[in-house]
């Protein structure tokens, strides 16, 4: 009997500290982002230049990480935007109509953990441009970034301050996706989230693209830690 209540409590307290070691969540948006500038891409001959002027357009954005105490070896994030569609004016030619789609995959090391949290990374941004309307045009592009996340923890509050931004930048030219939120903890794991994302392109005539678009505005959902 004693044998065998030492073995329960010794898988108790396996368990308990692989829970500690390890890390999952996941989060779900509303996301209301506002596009502004001019976006202008070069395929196959054809040009077009499409000027948004305060389009706004409702979607979502997903997120998850995983966590783990294996030294060397990187944690993993995984964030995505489905295909948000901005239109805008190609000039005496009509409009036009730009669909994005985003898939970030992040391995990235904690270099700190506690009251303040701050990870280091880098992201492979799989990017699908799809421009339809007096031009018909695709652009997939894998984009290597910087990634820099950091949070604030205020104990006994519930209220964690968090943010992270990737980027890729040379000259004058960059791409930058930055977000901001509060996150408060609602009950065993579930948390509420809202914040603020903004996304800069800014190129002069790579992979085909002159751009000076900026896509920013509100979210917020639900996410889930464990």
């Amino acid at each position: 009997m004693f044998k065998k209540s030492l073995l329960a409590l010794s898988l108790s307290a396996s368990m308990a500290s692989a829970a500690m070691l390890l890390g999952f969540g996941a989060e779900a948006d509303y996301y209301a982002p506002v596009a502004s500038g001019t976006f202008g891409y070069t395929s196959n001959g054809t040009t077009s230049a499409t000027h948004f002027d305060s389009t706004s357009q409702g979607t979502y954005q997903v997120g998850a990480f995983f966590e783990h105490p294996v030294p060397l070896i990187p944690n993993i994030r995984i964030d995505a935007t489905p295909r948000t569609s901005f239109t805008g004016s190609n000039g005496a030619l009509g409009t036009n109509t730009v669909s994005i789609n985003q898939t970030d995959i992040t391995p990235y090391y904690e270099i700190l953990d506690n009251v303040v949290e701050l990870d280091i990374g880098v992201t492979l941004k799989m990017l699908d441009v799809t421009v339809g309307g007096t031009a018909n045009q695709t652009l997939t592009q894998a984009i290597p970034m910087g990634y820099v996340a950091g949070a604030i923890n205020l104990v006994g509050t519930g209220l964690h301050l968090m943010g992270n931004v990737k980027y890729l930048g040379h000259n004058s030219d960059y791409f930058m996706d930055g977000r901001v939120k509060a996150v408060w903890d609602i009950s065993k794991g579930f948390q509420a989230e809202v914040g603020y994302r903004q996304e800069s392109l800014q190129l002069n005539n790579h992979f085909g693209v002159t751009s000076d678009v900026k896509i920013q505005g509100p979210f917020a959902g639900l996410a889930y830690t464990f």
